[in-house]
């Protein structure tokens, strides 16, 4: 697999492939021409496409020459329309595959206007993925000399580990929250409500990945905390943690970085105010920090080499008796929030390119929802970000 994001692979890529003798295998596999039309091709394509979303992932390569499996030539492959063939081949996956996986295409023009095409699959956790085209009915998977049909073992396990995935980062996420409720945190937190947020990789409690984070301990320009630019940071036994506060022991607001991938992003209640003895949210301030600070966990897994998809899970601890500082309409429209803990619905993140304030936004509005109102107001109607704080 070229290891670069795919929208930054260019042809001296592809001819490092070449030179470097990249032979095919579990991650990478090249084919002179796309897939032909006949029934076929098409079930060879499929078999391709779900083999490597059923094992680690890859990039499939059409447009280079290959013998016994070591690339050769940069031939390009011939097409009068390229978005055509790209609707052609995306048809083909979308009816011919069950369930449906998440792939990126790129189409690259080298020299003398030959066109290579890569299509990039990653790991799939929502298989195994099934070749049901002209009832194929098939799973393939990959390994080092190409790929091949699971067997009901590997079939076996690849169902359970789908199955228990979501059931183990569920766990986690409630038992972490429990801690911190009783406030078992990584520094002593001021007493009072607080905001967590969960970035958690699933391949982080799938192959259970151990990332290097020392550099983190050196670099502070990327990891930091949610609403500060001045904080701490040392080992400890989970991994790494930053943390904020007036005193060495006591936090504002701390981020630990588990050695697994995993984010955790607990900030304490400077959201929270009072008005005429009456506890208030004020909503803004974390829904203008969260995103950015979710963009900036997009850009830590990206550096550690953790794919996505990735589930964010937000949870407000303590807030039994709150309601929220709503300046669009009077304060007796908020009602109070009748539990010690808003545990919102998990989201799941297919590409680190997506929007941070659309993936949060929908979660803000459950808070809101907590206290009788219809949606946050610090958004217009189309979902952009306004600041209503006034």
């Amino acid at each position: 697999m070229i290891p670069k994001r795919l929208e930054e692979v260019t042809e001296s890529d592809l001819i490092a492939l070449i030179e470097n003798q990249v032979r095919e295998g579990r991650t990478i596999d090249y084919k002179r021409e796309l897939p032909r039309g006949d029934d076929k091709s098409k079930k060879e394509f499929l078999a391709d496409v779900s083999s490597f979303a059923n094992t680690s992932g890859g990039d499939l390569i059409f447009g280079i020459e290959e013998v016994e499996a070591l690339p050769t030539e940069i031939v390009g492959f011939q097409t009068s329309d390229l978005d055509m063939e790209r609707q052609r081949l995306e048809s083909i996956m979308a009816s011919g595959l069950e369930p449906r996986i998440r792939y990126e295409i790129k189409d690259i023009t080298c020299a003398d206007n030959k066109r290579v095409l890569i299509l990039r699959m990653d790991r799939s956790w929502s298989g195994p993925h099934r070749v049901v085209f002209q009832q194929s009915d098939r799973f393939w998977g990959r390994n080092s000399s190409g790929k091949y049909s699971l067997d009901v073992n590997e079939l076996r396990a690849a169902f359970t580990l789908s199955s228990t995935v979501m059931e183990r980062i569920q766990g986690f996420r409630t038992d972490r929250t429990i801690e911190i409720s009783n406030n078992e945190t990584p520094v002593p937190m001021k007493p009072g409500p607080k905001l967590v947020m969960h970035c958690i990789p699933i391949e982080s409690f799938a192959s259970q990945p151990q990332y290097d984070l020392i550099p983190y301990l050196r670099d502070f320009t990327h990891l930091s905390v949610i609403g500060s630019t001045g904080y701490r940071r040392r080992l400890n036994l989970d991994g790494l943690l930053l943390y904020d506060g007036e005193a060495v022991d006591i936090g504002y607001t701390y981020t630990q970085l588990y050695r697994n991938g995993v984010i955790e992003a607990v900030t304490g209640s400077d959201w929270v105010t009072e008005k005429n003895g009456q506890k208030l949210m004020e909503s803004w301030r974390y829904e203008r920090n969260l995103p950015n600070y979710l963009q900036t966990c997009f850009q830590v897994f990206h550096e550690l080499g953790a794919s996505a998809p990735i589930v964010v899970a937000l949870t407000l601890t303590n807030v039994r008796g709150l309601a929220m500082w709503n300046p669009m309409s009077s304060m007796e429209t908020s009602h109070l929030i009748d539990r010690d803990t808003l545990a919102l619905p998990e989201t799941a993140v297919l590409n680190f390119s997506s929007d941070p304030f659309k993936i949060l936004k929908p979660l803000f509005d459950v808070v809101w929802n907590a206290c009788g109102l219809e949606r946050s107001n610090n958004f217009d109607n189309e979902g952009k970000w306004i600041d209503r704080r006034y």
